[in-house]
């Protein structure tokens, strides 16, 4: 499988507090893989050190081939990789087409004008309306996002970064603050995008029903340091991991 993400011995440290260490995968095109770990293990380092928030103290980064090491995450973003928060990041008083229309203005460097020329702009119009079709929010695109369910607020930011047409796509804690049928909807939505767009989907996830039912590959942190990886069932069964994270009688 071509490999979309790389990263070689990755490791960052605040003054000589070493946050991660040494931290090593490849993800390939089109593969769902999560990375879980306790609170504390490093996960949002991570993913900050990769995404272009701040420079990995050592280590380098591979997208599609290309060596993006350092990049701030503006930069990230035009090459591929978009990120998700788990504080839903959206624009509340705007509407849905609006907010899904913001990252495309941006990426043409045109002007959002209310019902000026972006609304006139047909090729930008298909696209904001294809990536909500996509979450299921076509028939909400004029609702002002602050009326929305939580669980469609969330769907909403799906598809800010899903219109981008990203390669990668890094979703932490997809899940949280759902209630079950909202995360059921967001697994069946994530494993129907990787099927159909082919976009690679990097997940950081406490909720292990939601890990095993999409990863095709699982990376444990524990300490910053990579303690396992593996497809769901060596890692549910790997004792260090038990030990470390899932607990030794935990069925999830």
């Amino acid at each position: 499988m071509e490999q979309v993400l790389r990263i070689e011995n990755l490791g960052h440290a605040y003054g000589k507090f070493k946050v991660i260490e040494d931290i090593s995968l490849a993800i390939g095109r089109g593969e769902t893989s999560a990375l879980i770990g306790p609170n504390g293990a490093g996960k949002t380092t991570f993913y900050n050190a990769i995404s272009g928030k701040f420079p990995p103290s050592k280590g380098r980064v591979f997208l599609n081939g290309e060596n993006v090491t350092g990049l701030p995450s503006h930069r990230m973003v035009d090459k591929g990789m978009c990120r998700s928060f788990q504080i839903t990041n959206i624009f509340a008083e705007l509407t849905v087409l609006e907010n899904v229309l913001s990252p495309l203005i941006i990426q043409q460097k045109k002007h959002f004008k209310p019902y000026g020329n972006v609304f006139k702009d047909r090729g930008l119009m298909e696209r904001a309306m294809h990536t909500l079709e996509q979450v299921g929010l076509a028939e909400r695109a004029r609702q002002v996002v602050s009326s929305l369910a939580y669980g469609d607020k969330r769907l909403v930011e799906m598809a800010i970064v899903l219109a981008r047409d990203p390669s990668v796509v890094l979703l932490d804690e997809p899940t949280a603050g759902m209630n079950p049928q909202e995360t059921e909807n967001m697994i069946q939505l994530i494993q129907r995008l990787a099927e159909h767009s082919g976009t690679t989907f990097f997940i950081t996830e406490h909720d292990m029903k939601v890990v095993f039912s999409l990863a095709r590959k699982i990376y444990v942190l524990h300490q910053g340091h990579l303690l396992a990886q593996g497809k769901p069932e060596e890692i549910r069964t790997n004792e260090a991991v038990q030990e470390a994270y899932l607990g030794r009688k935990s069925h999830a």
